[in-house]
């Protein structure tokens, strides 16, 4: 009996070791990272286009992610597991991944430290990096660090359009030109921070009831854009319009407070060209352990807890009408100028 209690406590801490052992692990990349260097401010989305000139053939591949709010530790070793996966994409050697384009908010608040942060995470990236502005990042750094705000540039058989839109509404007149250049290539993508729809309609973003947003959904089926990828809510969401997707991958990074069951995910996007057919894949990462087990698991049992409660029963029935905070939203002329969108 004693041999087995002695058996039994041995298991126990030797579990217990394993499960220390693994959690310690999991934070480990974070020491190197801290102590490396960034890239180069040259390393920018200028000089990575150019890299891109050269390649042909119109079968290719290239990876989408954003949100990874750059600067904070928690953000920093998820994104760390995130690029160890994409960097791993060429191993089975089917197709060229040809670059890695984010959708903005590379930084957490934005300030020198956020950048490097963010440039270091490129220097550890493989392939060529092409970001957009989000409204977390500086101007000024931005363009300092990571290069050009809003561009254009076509690579292969497809015409990439990178849209400044971190205050809102982009420009559409210089959205429109780009858009007549890219009828001229088998594919158009558009990348941008904020999304033109609501990727989550428990929550207070509100996109949908956003004229630019409605005209630009319109713009994108009138020139037969094949996929607009944003971020800004830190979650995976598929919507389509009129034909075009929309794909929000905002899950860089950054601390998700959306649930897993409705998108709430860590992950980034591979897509594939191929000539006239274009095809993706969400690679959906797990949280380092240490991270699942302080913030995650935490976060999942939260919203579990509110969903078994069901506190409206007991202190309340909501049975109060609420109306919209925007007014007009049935008047025509709140979503077009009198001649429709532009």
């Amino acid at each position: 009996m004693e041999g087995k209690k002695v058996r039994m406590v041995t298991w126990k801490k030797l579990i217990m070791i394993l499960i220390v052992a693994a959690v310690v692990y999991s934070f480990l990349p974070l020491i190197p990272f801290w102590f490396m260097g960034p890239a180069p401010k040259s390393d920018n989305n200028q000089t990575n286009i150019k890299r891109l000139e050269e390649n042909k053939g119109a079968y290719f591949s290239f990876i989408v992610f954003g949100d990874n709010h750059n600067g904070l530790f928690t953000n920093d070793s998820s994104t760390l597991k995130l690029i160890w996966n994409m960097n791993r994409e060429d191993r089975f050697r089917k197709v060229p991944i040809d670059f890695v384009l984010n959708v903005g908010d590379v930084t957490l608040d934005g300030s020198e430290w956020d950048f490097k942060a963010w440039k270091k995470m490129q220097k550890l990236i493989k392939y060529p990096v092409v970001a957009a502005i989000g409204n977390h990042d500086d101007r000024k750094l931005f363009e300092k660090y990571c290069g050009s705000l809003q561009f254009a540039f076509a690579t292969r058989n497809s015409y990439f359009i990178i849209v400044d839109n971190e205050g809102g509404s982009p420009d559409f007149e210089w959205l429109e030109g780009e858009l007549k250049k890219g009828k001229e290539y088998e594919h158009i993508f558009i990348a941008m921070h904020k999304p033109p729809f609501d990727p989550y309609q428990q929550e207070w973003y509100n996109m949908d009831n956003a004229p630019w947003a409605y005209n630009l959904r319109k713009m994108c089926a009138e020139y037969d854009v094949d996929i607009v990828f944003s971020g800004h809510k830190h979650m995976f969401k598929r919507e389509e319009f009129d034909g075009v997707e929309n794909i929000c991958t905002g899950g860089g990074g950054m601390l998700i407070e959306i649930p897993e069951s409705d998108g709430g995910y860590l992950h980034y996007i591979r897509v594939m060209v191929n000539n006239d057919y274009v095809t993706y894949e969400v690679r959906k990462i797990s949280p380092p352990l240490w991270l699942h087990i302080t913030y995650y698991l935490g976060k999942e049992a939260l919203y579990w807890i509110r969903n078994w409660y069901g506190s409206g029963y007991i202190f309340g029935r909501n049975t109060k009408i609420l109306e919209p905070k925007v007014k007009g939203l049935n008047d025509y002329e709140y979503w077009f100028d009198g001649v429709g969108h532009k």
